[in-house]
């Protein structure tokens, strides 16, 4: 049992740090909206409990969903442990020294992971995993999740917090970008500054989940890695369609609603069709 969950969870300090940050923020904001926010609401803007509770229901769904692919992604094996690796190099394939085996296709060893990943993206560390073939849906439903969280924490806290710090002025616009460092001087107390870097993290999470979303959503249309990306490679580009599914199953339509929703991915992550021998079978 140790053993597996060795296997689960990060393997070095930075991954560690990493997740426990992500799993510490995530719990916080929970906690900041349901019981300082939510109150805060019903007292000052009248929000009735049929409102909170609908509050609660999206928050929830969202919760379990960032939760659950986080979980996901970190369960899931994406590397080529466990699949038999022919001893003849092939063509397209790649020998990895560390390793010593076959590499496929669009795979790469992560020193990290120490081990190869079929269809490598990157490394995440906040969930201390590769993401590969396997769990690359699962990554791209946590950014979408995260950053509906993120964008309901912001909106949800902002006012809340401004609030607490008064009127708009230069000092609390300080205050608010700065909590940590005013609270070291004196010059704020305890329960604001946290107040502040809580939607102050919430709302600069949203900014950074808006970019990845722009960025690996050309990922998902294109059907790229990030390796192929810098190095302009297209050829696995089947058409929109196809490309959705290679990262989210035959079930793309719904399996972003849950991460527990069986989506069968096409390929087993060793060998790829190319936009130049892929026959569509709608033009069969």
């Amino acid at each position: 049992m140790m053993r597996g969950l060795r296997q689960i969870f990060p393997s070095n300090v930075i991954d560690t740090l990493s997740l426990c940050y992500a799993l510490l923020l995530i719990h916080s904001v929970v906690i900041f909206g349901d019981f300082f926010v939510a109150p805060w609401m019903k007292e000052h803007y009248g929000t009735t409990d049929a409102q909170i509770l609908l509050y609660n229901v999206y928050g929830g769904f969202v919760y379990l969903n960032v939760m659950g692919n986080i979980w996901k992604i970190m369960t899931t094996n994406t590397s080529t442990i466990g699949k038999i690796l022919p001893t003849l190099l092939k063509p397209g394939w790649q020998y990895c020294a560390v390793c010593e085996a076959n590499a496929p296709p669009r795979s790469f060893h992560c020193r990290t992971c120490n081990r190869c990943i079929l269809k490598r993206d990157h490394h995440c560390m906040f969930t201390g995993k590769c993401i590969g073939y396997f769990n690359h849906r699962y990554y791209i439903c946590l950014i979408g999740y995260t950053w509906l969280g993120a964008m309901f924490a912001s909106t949800y806290c902002m006012g809340f917090t401004w609030t607490v710090l008064g009127e708009f002025s230069f000092f609390n616009l300080l205050c608010f970008v700065f909590p940590l460092f005013l609270l070291l001087f004196g010059m704020l107390d305890f329960y604001t500054a946290i107040i502040c870097l809580l939607t102050l993290v919430a709302t600069l999470f949203w900014g950074i989940l808006t970019f990845l979303m722009a960025w690996h959503s050309k990922h998902i249309i294109y059907n790229l890695t990030t390796h192929e990306r810098r190095h302009n490679i297209f050829f696995y580009n089947l058409g929109w369609r196809e490309n959705i599914k290679h990262i989210f199953g035959c079930k793309w339509y719904i399996c972003w609603l849950f991460p527990w929703i069986s989506s069968p991915l096409p390929g087993d992550g060793m060998s790829f069709p190319t936009s130049g021998n892929f026959e569509n079978p709608k033009d069969q």
